[in-house]
């Protein structure tokens, strides 16, 4: 199918491929409006985050450094650079969790991305989903803005240590959208404007290519002593806070009326900076205000931007008039939500779980706004104080608000400098490929993506990894664990190693069916039908395995990581056999979506910790010796506020069970034990042990012993 609208090419590449996609458009062409409907629409794990409070709250996401734990220090693309952030970053088991079952991250209003925070988001979803050689570690990114919108912030000490490695501040001079661009898609239907004149200068802003004309248009709008009649509704947007704040309150001061001041209700956690109206906020009747949230009644009677005039306040319910409606409008509190992510414990979903609330009425002084607030509102009439622009695009930004050239009034004289477009936006924006491209790399993508699916369910590698780093680190601890944990984490993974040795051949096979433009999907079909019941009984016979861990271990914590690492694993594994048994007729990415998320995830009831039993499962030459020296243990351990393997390890109790030391000198040969411990706990267990041998006629095996 040939796409030529870019919204539908990009929803199609948004949702049936993994491309990583960078959305941008005019102000007004429907980029936030994509965003909604593609949350609608998608099957895949998403979530959406932003550089700034008020814009994550807005796009229904969590900031950028809440979502990956990023320091507020610049970002170094060098090992030395990556190592130093990683070991930074402190996340708990529900946040790494949410990123390894992550698929898409939206992130929105990428014009106030920097290169290096980019760079830094790669770092991590590399690291923590252990996807070291895939860009975003195999998450599909889809990065929506408009470049000539607001910029960066680079402050100049932090800009002077990275700015050796980026050509920019922008997102694409990071190294990683450099080495792997993502598909360019324009929006180019505007829905705010509809005066082509008009639409005309703003491309010309846009481009840094403001003709004759377009200077002449704008100087035509240029009056300075222009003084809005109170009975239309002009906003003033200006460039700084100050100035806004200053025209609000001299224009509040001129009011008789009586001021109402609204305390705002915060409940949980809901950061100051990400309020979207002041927590106190002051009213008065006659003044003018405007809506900055969408009505959640319908029909819809206001929206964020609209602007009207307060003609009472009874109590909680203020009434606004607005002059192109036949009736007021009375609103009361409405509620922002503040977000985080996290997975069903149930089904591996990744779920936004609201932690904290805002609620106001969703007013503000509307006399005035600055420029940056006024990002993605629209305005009738608007008198633009942009003289003092301190930032690339913040002039397109006071333009492009209005609907058209009639509606605005230019305070002071645009100069060239305010208006001019940096060189490397326009550069990246002349590399939008054209539309017949972009169909092409569409079909393409969506045959690579059905086909990386299939391929992925029948790669086992991540899992086998994951199960021998599972085994080393039990390895690393074995004393704490009985003797039959290591053999057994041992034959797991070589149960998964034959598993993964099979798939690897069978992906071959996959991959010679799939790559022909015409796939024989019959044969594909009796293939995977074939091969589905191999795979299902291996894992049915690894999980029924798994099932009967046979580990113990004095140390909680060794447990705790032993216990998550076991579940994990068995979780995976079940994943794909239910998926495998889904798909075994007919694959489709909807079929694998579908089951996808019909998946709940698994009991296995695994408890390795088992403080003053561990003697049960341990093994020994002398058994009753063996319980005594644990009982003893288990005492010391509780009487000095001790974890047991601290002051006596398994492998340590089977030792002295076994060898039966009588002295010092023998006791500093048993693993574990050195001059300090000796001389705190030695006692204690040679009395035991000598108490043994002289009960039952023995004598010492140290003779025999040698060190392990």
């Amino acid at each position: 199918m040939h796409y030529s609208n870019p919204y539908e090419c990009a929803m199609e590449f948004a949702v049936n491929t993994d491309r990583n996609i960078f959305i941008t458009g005019k102000a007004g062409t429907g980029k936030t409006t994509f965003l909604r409907k593609f949350r609608e629409q998608t099957t895949k794990q998403i979530a959406v985050v932003a550089p700034t409070g008020v814009a994550a709250i807005n796009a229904g996401g969590t900031t950028i450094h809440s979502f990956f734990h990023l320091p507020f220090t610049p970002f170094t693309p060098t090992p030395s650079g990556r190592s130093s952030l990683i070991s930074r970053i402190k996340m708990n088991k529900t946040r790494r969790s949410v990123i390894r079952e992550l698929e898409v991250l939206v992130i929105d209003e990428i014009s106030m991305v920097r290169a290096d925070v980019v760079d830094a988001i790669d770092a991590v979803l590399r690291t923590i989903r252990n996807r070291r050689s895939e860009p975003f570690g195999g998450v599909q990114m889809i990065f929506i803005g408009d470049m000539h919108q607001l910029s960066p912030v680079a402050k100049a000490d932090e800009w002077n240590i990275v700015s050796e490695y980026y050509e920019s501040v922008y997102f694409f001079h990071s190294h990683v959208i450099k080495e792997h661009p993502p598909v360019y898609l324009e929006f180019d239907k505007i829905f705010r404007q509809s005066d082509n004149q008009f639409i005309k200068v703003l491309n010309e802003v846009r481009n840094n290519s403001l003709s004759t004309e377009g200077i002449n248009l704008l100087k035509s709008r240029y009056i300075p002593d222009f003084n809005p009649p109170t009975e239309e509704n002009y906003i003033t947007l200006t460039t700084h806070n100050y100035s806004a704040d200053n025209i609000n309150s001299a224009e509040m001061n001129k009011l008789k009326t009586s001021i109402h001041k609204f305390p705002a209700i915060v409940k949980g956690s809901f950061p100051e900076n990400a309020f979207p109206v002041d927590e106190i906020l002051e009213l008065k009747e006659g003044a003018k205000v405007m809506f900055i949230k969408n009505d959640t009644e319908t029909p819809r009677r206001f929206y964020n931007g609209k602007i009207g005039v307060i003609t009472s306040i009874n109590n909680d319910i203020v009434t606004v008039e607005c002059p192109e409606d036949h009736h007021e409008i009375s609103v009361s509190t409405l509620t922002w939500e503040n977000i985080r992510y996290s997975t069903n414990q149930e089904t591996n979903v990744i779920e936004e779980e609201i932690i904290g609330t805002f609620e106001q009425i969703p007013l503000r002084l509307a006399w005035a706004i600055t420029i940056h607030k006024s990002q993605g509102l629209t305005f009738d009439k608007a008198v633009i104080d942009a003289g003092k622009a301190f930032s690339p695009g913040q002039v397109y930004v006071a333009l492009s608000r209005c609907k058209s050239l009639e509606g605005i009034i230019l305070k002071s004289p645009v100069i060239y400098e305010s208006i001019s477009v940096d060189e490397q936006i326009v550069q990246f924006s002349s590399s939008k490929p054209d539309e017949v491209f972009i169909n092409s790399e569409l079909e393409n993508a969506r045959k690579q993506f059905k086909n990386s699916l299939l391929l992925q369910l029948y790669n086992f590698n991540p899992i086998y990894n994951a199960a021998r780093s599972w085994y080393f680190a039990t390895k690393g601890e074995e004393p704490s664990f009985n003797e039959e944990t290591i053999p057994f984490t041992d034959e797991i993974c070589k149960q998964l190693e034959q598993i993964d040795q099979v798939a690897e051949k069978f992906k071959v096979q996959l991959n010679r069916i799939v790559s022909p433009d015409n796939v024989d999907t019959q044969f594909l079909s009796e293939r995977l039908n074939s091969s589905s019941a191999y795979f299902i009984e291996k894992l049915e016979t690894l999980m029924d395995s798994i099932k009967k861990s046979p580990a113990t271990t004095d140390s909680k914590a060794n447990a705790k990581e032993y216990d998550e690492s076991i579940s994990s694993i068995f979780t995976d594994l079940a994943l794909k056999k239910h998926l495998i048994k889904a798909t075994a007729d007919h694959f489709s990415v909807e079929a694998y979506y579908t089951a996808r998320n019909k998946f709940k995830v698994p009991d296995l009831n695994i408890k390795s910790y088992s403080r003053g039993k561990t003697s049960v499962q341990l093994k020994s030459k002398h058994p009753d010796l063996l319980n005594e020296l644990v009982q003893v243990r288990n005492y010391m351990s509780e009487n000095e506020n001790l974890p047991p393997y601290i002051v006596a390890s398994t492998k340590t109790l089977v030792q002295m069970a076994d060898y039966m030391p009588e002295t010092d000198k023998d006791l500093l040969k048993i693993y574990g034990f050195g001059k300090k411990k000796l001389a705190r706990f030695g006692a204690e267990f040679l009395e035991v042990i000598n108490d043994y041998i002289a009960e039952n006629g023995l004598q010492s095996e140290m003779i025999h012993f040698k060190e392990s």
